[in-house]
């Protein structure tokens, strides 16, 4: 329910900082559930991910507050290229929260 909340808000006028934070909640939650199929998991991180580059783009500060939980969140499923790419945006940035 919560992705067909995010792609709705996406279509709406995107507000990059909800839609990433609707899909971080939505993975965790997924993966806490152990919902199936799995790899509609995995795309949820992925895309929380995709949502967050964008959300650099638009809102920084932003970015630099949900850097953390995105991180952590992509850490739970090995992506271990998107962490090292949030961790060294967010430890590189100079909007930090």
């Amino acid at each position: 329910m919560l992705s067909l909340r995010a792609s709705l808000v996406l279509r709406q006028g995107a507000d990059w900082y909800e839609v990433v934070d609707l899909l971080v909640r939505t993975a965790n939650r997924r993966r806490d559930a152990h919902a199936q199929p799995v790899q509609d998991t995995l795309t949820t991180a992925r895309n929380a991910h995709a949502a967050w580059r964008s959300l650099i783009k638009e809102d920084a500060e932003g970015a630099a507050e949900l850097a953390g939980a995105v991180a952590e969140m992509l850490e739970q499923f090995g992506e271990t290229k998107r962490v090292h790419d949030v961790l060294t945006w967010a430890e590189t940035s100079t909007h930090r929260p």
